[in-house]
């Protein structure tokens, strides 16, 4: 016995094909399409943010690179003038010092002067008695 489709049943069968291709397209299809155009959409995205934080990244990276070399910058002109002015101090204190030492040595070579006046009269003074010492000692000889 062989089965000789009917056009009932081919129309029944296409009918049904159409229904299931129809609710196959609503139920299953549309969803995963829309699901997958969402997850295209949501990774073009984050892409997108990926980049903009790239570039921002960039961007605060090469700001904190001005702020360390400004900053290096004001470190040495804080040290050197630091060191200008230790230095300054350190001549003034040198020179204070050079000025206390010519002083003392003056004042030590008018006291030394003093001195020797001193003894030169004191000397002068008792010449007399060395030459009377220096007679009698020649008359003893």
């Amino acid at each position: 016995m062989t089965i000789i489709p009917t056009p009932w049943v081919m129309a029944l069968v296409f009918f049904t094909f159409l229904i299931l291709i129809y609710l196959l397209n609503r139920i299953l299809y549309k969803p995963l399409l829309g699901f997958m155009d969402a997850r295209d959409s949501s990774i073009k995205k984050d892409s997108e943010g990926i980049e903009g934080n790239a570039a921002d990244v960039k961007a605060l990276k090469a700001e904190a690179e001005a702020i360390l070399q400004n900053a290096r910058q004001e470190a040495s002109l804080i040290k050197n003038k630091a060191q200008d002015n230790a230095k300054q101090i350190a001549d003034t204190k040198i020179t204070q010092k050079k000025e206390e030492l010519n002083s003392k040595h003056n004042e030590f070579i008018v006291i030394l002067e003093e001195e020797r006046k001193e003894l030169k009269n004191s000397l002068l003074s008792k010449i007399p008695l060395f030459e009377d010492s220096l007679k009698a000692k020649l008359l003893k000889l």
